[in-house]
């Protein structure tokens, strides 16, 4: 339990941190340019606590749907933000470049945070599947109605061993960018079929076919039925058996029996079975380095089988990878620039109930940080990536917005009237708000299917083979 608020405590601590370095962009910027900056809050609405220093008011407010900073020489937004009323005392106008320049430097800041820990992630390296070699193809798959339907990978005749190249003309690099290619896909015929365009290397000559993805799991997302390679680990040993005698540890990876490939764990298991009435040698992968060990599978008492004791689990098969900040970024932005585009385009099956407010943000980055700090540090860079983009959205309440006023006012030779600004801001402000309410009603159901609090009614294939249990209620023994 504690480890569990523990997590919880740094996704907020990583929220919290870059949506104040947003908001310290601005900040700085409006004091380097001689604004008044009265308010400086994370969160909206009434203010919980804080203090004040050299004429602004630190703030925790009630709302934590982000943050701000009141600039009402940049746009008065007062009773919005923080529920005060309009300055009493007309404030000193701004030019257009300070207005531009303030508005810029939130997203700005988010883009420095991201490249500073993105230099942490191409010096350590981060683990992904890089490989994009189709290892599985499904030859069924569950969509969203429970239906069982042909895997529509290898309907369109794509077979394990082919590589992807790209996806409706869009190369990929690794794993989960073939994932995110074919989940934001704008196919669509004009039956209302969606498809998806896979070009993909086999025996050395490159093909295209398509596809027609279905939609699967409690998110209806668009799934072509293809799974990345994965290899054997050991995941528990059994006291007694000669598999826990002969040195085995848990996270192994089987690699060989008596040098011979374990290509899958059907041959495990027929290669255990004509050859258990011997000693056997089992290679290993552990820490990188291959190990031997010999082992006389034994028969347990009740039992008419000889096993060597243990049990082992699918793990996707990782790479390190150290990129740089550049093509970090730009993946980044890559990817959240694909999800707009899918999310205001009808043809696309992305919906806002796919998106996440807070609620799924801070459990996103509670999973990370419960992984490893590599995938924590990740994610946050994705979180400011994204926030830069967001905000700069050309959207009333939002950075873009105020620089779309800014910009009209200077082609109009006058600022854009006061009420229309507020009828604009006021109305984002409800919209806002019933994105956040609906998305959020969204972010516990799948928090709560997560962590077992609610179930999912509809029966579904997992999108990666982490886990394949032979029976049921068992992991596969040998």
């Amino acid at each position: 339990m504690f480890m569990n608020f523990f997590y919880i405590a740094i996704a907020l601590a990583a929220l919290g941190f870059s949506i104040f370095i947003h908001e310290l962009g601005h900040f700085i910027a409006a004091r380097k340019r001689g604004l008044i900056a009265d308010r400086f809050s994370i969160g909206f609405g009434p203010r919980l606590f804080g203090w004040h220093w050299k004429g602004t008011d630190f703030r925790l407010s009630l709302l934590p749907l982000g943050g701000y900073v009141s600039l009402p020489q940049l746009a008065d937004m007062g009773r919005i933000e923080g529920g005060e009323d309009t300055p009493s005392t007309p404030l000193p106008p701004i030019s257009y470049t300070d207005k531009m320049i303030v508005a810029v430097m939130g997203a700005v800041f988010n883009i420095i945070f991201a490249f500073a820990i993105s230099l942490i992630l191409w010096g350590v390296g981060r683990e992904i599947v890089k490989s994009t070699v189709v290892d599985v193809v499904q030859e069924a798959v569950v969509n969203t109605e429970g239906d069982v339907v042909p895997g529509p990978a290898y309907k369109a005749g794509i077979l394990p061993g082919d590589t992807i190249l790209s996806v409706d003309g869009q190369a990929v690099g690794d794993w989960m960018q073939i994932q995110n290619a074919v989940m934001t896909g704008l196919g669509r015929n004009d039956q209302g079929q969606a498809y998806a365009e896979i070009e993909f290397l086999r025996a050395g000559e490159s093909q295209t076919v398509t596809v027609y993805p279905q939609l699967t799991s409690s998110e209806a997302i668009r799934s072509i039925g293809i799974q990345p390679g994965t290899e054997l680990v050991v995941s528990m040993l059994q006291s007694g058996m000669p598999a826990m005698d002969a040195g085995l540890q848990v996270g192994d990876q089987l690699h060989a029996l008596d040098g011979q490939l374990i290509e899958s764990a059907a041959f495990l298991n027929i290669y255990l079975k004509n050859n258990g009435h011997r000693l056997i040698n089992l290679h290993v992968l552990r820490a990188g380095t291959e190990l031997i060990l010999p082992i006389q599978p034994k028969i347990a008492a009740g039992e008419q089988s000889p096993r060597f004791g243990f049990a082992y689990n699918y793990a996707l098969i990782k790479e390190r990878v150290h990129l740089n900040p550049i093509e970090q970024l730009s993946i980044m932005a890559n990817t959240m620039r694909m999800t707009l585009l899918a999310l205001v385009n009808h043809q696309s099956d992305v919906k806002v109930r796919n998106m996440s407010g807070p609620v799924g943000i801070v459990h996103g980055l509670t999973t990370m940080a419960r992984y490893s700090f590599v995938d924590l540090i990740w994610f946050t860079a994705l979180i400011n990536v994204n926030l830069a983009i967001l905000n700069l959205l050309p959207i009333p309440v939002l950075d873009g917005g105020h620089m779309l006023f800014a910009t009209l006012g200077k082609l109009m030779g006058r600022p854009v009237p006061k009420k229309i600004m507020e009828l604009s801001y006021t109305g984002c402000i409800v919209v806002l708000l019933s994105f956040m309410v609906y998305v959020t009603f969204f972010d516990v159901r799948r928090v709560g299917e997560d962590v077992g609090i609610l179930g999912n009614t509809l029966s579904q294939q997992p999108p990666t083979p982490v886990t394949v249990d032979s029976e049921p209620a068992t992991q596969p023994q040998e």
